[in-house]
């Protein structure tokens, strides 16, 4: 069995208001009022900008300068990735269950992420990266869960929708491998990925 794990909120918990508040250090404080009080409307701004980085149709330097310039941002570029990429923990005990399932399993990471954030994780979290492969939307040019998503990830590893379990948290995510005849958990928690899982290997 192919066993294919997203990695933000399943393997690594993702905090961004955490980076956003460390960028919101470095910035005209009447600015950054006026951007907390329409906090969902800019963050909502800042994913059109993202899915532009997530797909590799821009570079993270793009990013900041995209960024700085819509918010008068105060520092230069190291300190910038430095607070961009401080938003993650490791969720330990799902970790070290897919470590678990990797001796009798092939597992693979499949993820809408930039490569800031892979090579974060890559210098901070080594013991994650025990997997067969990453499915990395910047590399793939699309997001899950675009169709184009899941047909580059089976073709880059030569992999089946039959062969796989694709394991997330988010619904939209899960029904998009699932139309493509992937079985698929939509993830909550350590308890419930266990219970499900092991009815389907």
């Amino acid at each position: 069995m192919n066993i294919i794990f997203d990695i933000g909120n399943v393997l690594v918990k993702l905090d961004p208001e955490r980076a956003f508040k460390r960028l919101a250090k470095n910035i005209n404080p009447l600015t950054a009022m006026l951007i907390w009080a329409k906090k969902d409307e800019f963050l909502a701004e800042v994913r059109k900008e993202q899915d532009l980085l997530e797909t590799g149709k821009m570079t993270i330097q793009q990013f900041y300068s995209r960024l700085k310039g819509k918010i008068g941002l105060k520092i230069d570029f190291d300190l910038f990735e430095e607070a961009w990429c401080d938003m993650f923990d490791l969720n330990q005990e799902v970790i070290d269950y897919a470590r678990d399932l990797s001796e009798s399993h092939n597992i693979f990471f499949a993820s809408n992420t930039n490569e800031s954030h892979i090579k974060y994780l890559q210098k901070e979290y080594p013991e994650i990266f025990f997997v067969k492969g990453m499915g990395l939307s910047y590399e793939l040019e699309s997001l899950k869960p675009e169709k184009e998503f899941f047909e580059k990830l089976f073709e880059k590893f030569n992999l089946t929708p039959e062969s796989c379990l694709f394991i997330d948290d988010l619904q939209k995510n899960v029904d998009g491998a699932r139309e493509l005849g992937v079985q698929s958990i939509l993830f909550k928690d350590l308890d419930q990925l266990k219970s499900e899982l092991e009815k389907m290997i």
